[in-house]
């Protein structure tokens, strides 16, 4: 199907990757039909845009946490697993919204730093497509030294 989308301009979208969110996103609950899409030329994508399929204007950059060297363990609540119907944790992926914070002196958003929502992961099932935003994660944060 053909999708019209504010920012990406009209794109192409297989039925059978749309990553469904039933309660929808935290402030975009009536968004729960999404899309990734990544640049074209690219086979290792650092950052992907999530496009709502519900509202052309709502895109959310996203990536994969390990590229950013976090790694998560998650426990999910029974009423999660069931809302994702995960049946193996190797069909989950999780990703992080990142965004541009723009400092209250600063003009220029593109000059502003990335930042990575940490706290609130989304999580899909790969198998399903059926995904949630797990929200008010408490972190334990560790560095090491490479």
């Amino acid at each position: 199907m053909l999708f019209n989308s504010s920012l990406l301009g009209q794109v192409e979208v297989d039925e059978n990757t749309i990553i469904t969110f039933e309660a929808g996103l935290p402030a975009f609950e009536n968004c729960t039909r999404f899309k990734l899409f990544h640049e074209a030329d690219s086979d290792n994508p650092s950052v992907f845009w999530m496009q709502s399929l519900d509202n052309p204007d709502v895109l959310f950059s996203v990536t994969d946490p390990q590229k950013l060297g976090i790694r998560y363990e998650i426990e999910l609540s029974q009423d999660e697993v069931a809302a994702l119907a995960l049946s193996s944790q190797e069909d989950a992926a999780i990703l992080l919204t990142i965004y541009r914070e723009l400092p209250s002196d600063e003009a220029n958003p593109a000059l502003s730093q990335l930042r990575a929502n940490v706290r609130n992961p989304l999580i899909i099932n790969l198998a399903t497509q059926k995904a949630l935003q797990k929200t008010g994660l408490a972190c334990d944060i560790v560095f090491h030294n490479r």
